[in-house]
């Protein structure tokens, strides 16, 4: 079974009688993230909040066992990390896939709510995911994992904060549930941070929303609905 993605091509093996997920570099990995880089700070300049980009050199530590050690300390689960290099990464395979495809099939709407809950771990303790988008989360049982972790940033920058929300919202725009699941992912990030989405973070995501998008059409009725009930975000 394969999974491609922009930076890798991603597949389910099987090593030593255990399912793992292999993800191995794309020949195209590096100038994809650099436009992801490149987006970021090219946002944050319209804003009027520059922020430089991560370096390069930090992507591959980022996905390593340090960073996985002290989101755990912050109560943030991610798959086990079996073995990384410059070139490929295995991690465990979590059987229940990503929750973007979960809330596609109308999966449990609380799969948002822990998603904006994670999110607001993360910046309570200083960290933020720049690529916070519904697929890079997964769902084991009953519980949520945070996996991709190669954009996270070690800052409190509120245009940070806001990309992480933008981001997620983005990615859910072309669901029909997305009111539904904008208001979960909204109550799950308030019990941790204690903070309301910023006007920032409904611009990034309707900047970014396009490149999301699978339908237009549903990403623009969803956009349309939100404007009209903003303030409740």
């Amino acid at each position: 079974m394969y999974f491609v993605n922009w930076q890798r091509q991603v597949s389910l093996e099987e090593i030593n009688g255990q399912k793992v997920m292999v993800k191995r570099n794309k020949s195209t990995k590096q100038f994809h993230e650099f436009l992801i880089l490149y987006a970021y700070s090219l946002i944050s300049i319209l804003l009027l909040h520059p922020s430089a980009p991560l370096a390069f050199s930090e992507i591959i530590k980022n996905e390593g066992y340090e960073m996985r050690k002290k989101l755990k300390k912050i109560g943030i689960s991610t798959p086990v990390l079996l073995s990384i290099s410059d070139t490929y990464l295995i991690e465990e395979y979590i059987e229940g896939g990503d929750i973007y495809r979960a809330l596609a099939s109308t999966g449990d709407i609380m799969l948002a709510y822990k998603a904006g809950s994670i999110t607001g771990k993360a910046h309570q303790a200083g960290y933020t995911f720049v690529d916070n988008k519904a697929q890079n989360y997964l769902v084991k049982e009953e519980s949520v994992m945070r996996t991709d972790l190669g954009f996270m940033k070690k800052t409190r920058s509120r245009y940070s904060k806001s990309m992480d929300i933008g981001s997620f919202l983005a990615s859910v725009m072309d669901l029909d549930r997305y009111g539904e699941i904008a208001k979960s992912f909204h109550e799950g990030y308030i019990s941790e941070s204690g903070s309301k989405f910023s006007y920032r973070s409904i611009i990034i995501r309707n900047l970014l929303s396009a490149g999301f998008s699978s339908s237009s059409k549903t990403t623009l009725r969803n956009m349309l609905l939100d404007a009209r009930n903003l303030v409740s975000l």
